[in-house]
């Protein structure tokens, strides 16, 4: 059977001396492993298609759940990437994270576009690359039903003196609710940018700008519910941070 399919490669594995399994987030099947012969000869027609982070069109043949790539026509390749590290490591991160929420059909649909977007910020932007991974992450949350409560407690629903977030119960704690185990502060500033995210279009919602205390209140809050949702933590995350020199 043939599958005609959009998709973006999250991540690749040589097999031998010129064959890859790649990982795809595709529009039709979410995330799948396909075969890729020859992806390493100098003469492959599949080598850009199938390089990590592109977005291409695919071609697969499907036999007993097992996909092989017939051919590829590489739509965008991001080649900004390989060229500074951590940006590869940042993008590296996004790729394994959408990977681990193994969205299905639907929500694959919904996160292509994000994650195309992030990719390219990621290679292209100016921005602060920790802002960029905290809204891919937070968006990322939304888009596949986890979105963290944050207009009142998620102990007892009161919305005065919000100044915790607690990732295991998702979502933001009052102060006489806030002897949860895994509560941390969390001040206005970083909720209204939370909320802002949660509520913007793909392209708004990373149109804003943090001080570092901030960003680092919403990134612990979204690394950690991601944690909890995946049930462990990133390899590519680790690596990340030695990178960005923040272990």
């Amino acid at each position: 059977m043939e599958i005609k399919t959009k998709g973006v490669v999250l991540g690749r594995t040589f097999v031998g001396e010129k064959d890859a399994i790649i990982k795809i987030l595709t529009e039709n099947s979410g995330v799948i492993s396909a075969s890729a012969k020859g992806i390493k000869s100098m003469k492959s027609k599949l080598s850009a298609g199938c390089s990590l982070f592109s977005y291409s069109d695919f071609l697969l043949t499907e036999s007993k759940g097992r996909y092989i790539v017939a051919s590829t026509s590489l739509c965008e390749g991001f080649y900004g990437l390989s060229a500074n590290i951590e940006r590869l490591s940042y993008a590296t991160y996004a790729a394994e994270a959408a990977a681990a929420i193994s969205p299905d059909a639907t929500d694959a649909r919904a996160l292509i576009p994000l994650l195309l977007n992030t990719f390219y910020l990621f290679s292209n932007s100016q921005k602060n690359l920790r802002l960029i991974k905290c809204v891919f992450e937070l968006r990322l949350l939304c888009l596949l039903g986890y979105a963290p409560e944050l207009n009142g407690c998620v102990e007892c629903g009161d919305t005065d003196e919000l100044c915790f977030f607690s990732p295991s119960e998702g979502g933001i704690v009052c102060r006489s609710c806030g002897n949860l185990p895994d509560t941390q502060i969390i001040t206005k500033d970083t909720l209204t940018a939370m909320r802002y995210v949660q509520d913007a279009d793909n392209k708004k919602a990373f149109s804003f700008s943090l001080p570092r205390q901030n960003l680092d209140e919403f990134e612990a809050a979204t690394e950690k519910m991601l944690e909890n949702i995946t049930g462990y933590k990133l390899h590519s995350l680790s690596y990340l941070k030695q990178i960005a020199g923040r272990t």
